[in-house]
């Protein structure tokens, strides 16, 4: 006989561990299946956390080979122990993965590991290994995620031949490794494998990195990766690949012309697709469209009215923070307290060095609009505190609606950028003026005195700049 739930959640990512977490604190009996046998999903055991525990490592270790003498510190004997560093990113993968099952454990939410997949609209069967077991909930979350995407004629071996996951598994650095696909998981791994002596390659089809982010700052990242040591091939595709034991060789075309290149191992960063498959969707009428993501309505309602879809598996920007906002706005909107998610505040972050940060509208997309637009930007070169530390690459860039004075979008390309960008982001949620942003008042010396000198900029009266 079926074991009975108010709310059934597939995936404990940051969306369904959130939800489920959410749902059990407004008592309803909740369980959370993933198919992994450690809680957390892709971000905390294979995306997010180990790879800004890479970043930041390797991070550290760039600057003091790199600037350590700008500060009066003599490095010459910094070393990094590869195996340290891997062991370091295990020991705080398992610290979230245990926390996770901890908020569990208190809040009381069942934890089930197996892959789940519908009889019918209400009920589950839940598989792992030989044994199996049915579920019947009120309402079921849909939060599996995504997985990356291969290329043809390049499946991934997670060997030389790697998605996401694999690059973060290396035994060692790999002497020569080939990124293909420039977006942010592509530029990120890039980073640290070149920090850490790798010659890295990164090609890809479009003439610039991370298209879906103000250009300004992706043309600014492009010429500070290649200072960096970062090769590109901009504007190229790969059209074949032969994979051997010890070289990938790849044959790109660029403007017509094709040229081979090789690497120890191949990265194929190319993007994600949502998790649908294997859940038994067509059995219960829920169909999804031609990328594979499941349609919702304004409420993250499928199909099925009782069955919400969140995250990565809806179409959208794929974001860990998205999701968990998703999935704790359909608990609340089921328990009738809350409407809906602001996309329009939600950051987006590469952490490159310097960072990447980006909220509301790029500038062509505020163009886009038909309104009027007040634009500013602030350098950090002329921002004490970062001549102070001598991290002055970069910039704010704010760009406001010229009729009402309210923020229409933040970019930052800089020194803690991920941090920044959360004064932009509030200011969106709140529907802040520029005016505001200029009238706040920023510690002296800090970086965030960028954004205030950027709303003033744009305001026409600028004090710094």
């Amino acid at each position: 006989m079926a074991e009975r739930y108010d709310v059934a959640i597939i995936g404990a990512g940051p969306g369904g561990y959130a939800a489920a977490i959410r749902a059990a604190q407004l008592g309803f009996k909740t369980i959370c299946i993933d198919k992994r046998n450690t809680l957390g999903g892709t971000c905390l055991n294979v995306g997010c956390i180990p790879s800004k525990t890479l970043l930041h490592a390797t991070g550290l270790f760039s600057i003091l080979q790199r600037e350590g003498s700008l500060n009066a510190i003599e490095c010459s004997q910094v070393k990094m122990d590869f195996p340290k560093l891997m062991a370091r990113k295990r020991e705080v993968v398992k610290g979230l993965v245990d926390g996770v099952a901890g908020l569990f454990k208190k809040n009381g939410v069942v934890s089930l590991q197996g892959e789940a997949s519908f009889i019918d609209p209400h009920r589950l069967r839940v598989s792992s290994g030989s044994q199996a077991s049915e579920i019947e909930a009120d309402s079921i979350i849909l939060a599996t995620g995504s997985e990356p995407i291969a290329l043809p004629g390049l499946p991934f071996n997670e060997k030389n031949v790697v998605s996401s996951t694999g690059a973060l598994s290396f035994l060692q650095a790999p002497k020569r490794l080939l990124v293909i696909g420039g977006g942010v998981i592509g530029v990120e791994l890039a980073s640290v494998y070149n920090r850490l002596g790798s010659s890295v390659t990164i090609i890809e089809m479009l003439d610039r990195l991370c298209p879906a982010m103000e250009v300004a700052l992706t043309k600014q990242l492009l010429q500070i990766l290649k200072k960096q040591g970062i090769q590109f091939k901009l504007s190229s595709k790969v059209v074949n690949a032969v994979v051997q034991p010890e070289e990938v060789i790849l044959t790109v075309e660029s403007e017509g012309q094709l040229q081979n290149v090789s690497g120890d191992s191949v990265l194929v960063a190319v993007g994600r697709r949502p998790y649908s498959q294997g859940l038994g969707l067509d059995k219960i009428g829920i169909t999804v469209d031609r990328r594979g993501f499941v349609p919702v309505d304004g409420f993250f309602r499928t199909q099925q009215p009782h069955i919400f879809a969140i995250g990565d598996l809806i179409d959208g920007v794929m974001l860990a923070h998205r999701a968990t906002e998703e999935g704790v706005v359909v608990i609340e909107w089921l328990k009738g307290e809350r409407s809906n998610v602001n996309y329009l505040a939600i950051p987006n972050v590469i952490y490159t060095d310097p960072e990447v940060a980006s909220v509301g509208l790029t500038e062509q997309e505020a163009k886009e609009t038909g309104r009027s637009l007040l634009v500013g930007t602030s350098f950090f070169r002329g921002n004490s505190r970062a001549r102070c530390t001598g991290e002055t690459e970069g910039f704010v860039k704010v760009i406001g609606d010229r009729e009402t004075g309210r923020l229409m979008g933040m970019h930052i390309i800089g020194t803690h950028a991920s941090e920044l960008i959360a004064e932009g982001m509030l200011a969106m949620q709140l529907g802040a003026t520029l005016a505001e942003i200029g009238q706040a008042v920023q510690a002296h010396p800090t970086l965030s005195e960028a954004i205030k000198e950027a709303a003033l900029q744009a305001l026409g009266r600028p004090i710094n700049s």
